[in-house]
């Protein structure tokens, strides 16, 4: 219905949203303490943008319902405003790539502008649990052009094989969710990023393409594109990965600082990926 009735869907979602974010006190203040160092420690600020995460957590769900009947061939040009224009050639060009982007925005919305550019992927997404419910939500996803697979082992080769075919890979690198991540400092706090897509752009020798997205309302999105770059094959493996990861990061950090809000990460995340 929500996909049919996008109106009603949004509508129910903002519901949704604020309801969860008034009455769930622990999760509010949860997600106030994971905005906390992007609002450079004013609490009134994490306060209302936790407000946004739950809102924007709440859409997401209700952009994947609308997928199958949006207009794709319009969506660049009608709903997308693009930061960064002169590294989307990048996107497109032969070989290897890896999409970096993070719990954002919607990027499922602004890879249907990558298809519709002729362009697919393996998107590389986490395991949720019970499984039909991952199996649903992978549907929903593949509606954009890709094809998900999850974060396991199983994943992470078809995700190295379609880089050595010259293919693009999409994920999220703001969360390690295999574990044995790499050390890293974000908006100041020591945390683990995860490994995987340093080490599988090392691997490949793929483009890695940071890419990252804020709502504008419910329809609209801003996407920032950043400066390519690669993990050099050459010299130490871990010294590589982990200046690929930290150079991430620092992009990542600027963007949560801009706007707080739009991170829609729910767990208690400087406890759960805390290192060093």
């Amino acid at each position: 219905m929500a996909g049919r009735f996008p109106r009603l869907g949004y509508a129910l979602a903002r519901a949704v949203g604020w309801a969860a974010w008034t009455l769930r006190v622990n999760a509010r203040a949860r997600i106030e303490e994971n905005l906390l160092p992007a609002c450079n420690g004013d609490r009134e600020r994490a306060r209302e943008a936790s407000r946004r995460t739950f809102l924007n957590a709440a859409n997401y769900h209700v952009d994947l319902a609308t997928l199958a009947y949006r207009d794709h061939a319009s969506y660049e040009r009608e709903h997308l405003r693009i930061v960064g224009e002169e590294h989307v050639p990048a996107l497109f060009e032969p070989g290897p790539l890896i999409v970096a982007s993070a719990h954002t925005g919607n990027p499922e919305l602004a890879l249907v502008a990558v298809k519709e550019r002729g362009r697919r992927w393996v998107e590389l997404v986490e395991a949720l649990d019970p499984p039909a419910l991952g199996r649903e939500m992978a549907r929903l996803r593949e509606v954009a052009g890709g094809r998900v697979v999850e974060v396991d082992m199983a994943g992470t080769r078809e995700a190295l094989r379609q880089l050595r075919a010259g293919g693009m890979v999409a994920l999220l690198a703001d969360r390690d969710l295999a574990g044995g991540g790499v050390c890293t400092t974000l908006l100041g706090r020591r945390v683990r990023l995860p490994r995987g897509p340093w080490a599988l752009a090392r691997r490949s020798g793929a483009t890695v393409v940071p890419l990252f997205l804020s709502r504008r309302g419910t329809r609209d999105q801003t996407v920032w594109i950043e400066e390519p770059f690669t993990v050099p094959e050459d010299g130490d493996r871990e010294e590589a990965i982990g200046a690929a990861a930290q150079r991430w990061a620092d992009l990542f950090g600027a963007h949560l600082r801009r706007d707080p809000g739009q991170w829609t990460v729910l767990e208690d995340y400087w406890r759960v990926h805390a290192c060093g």
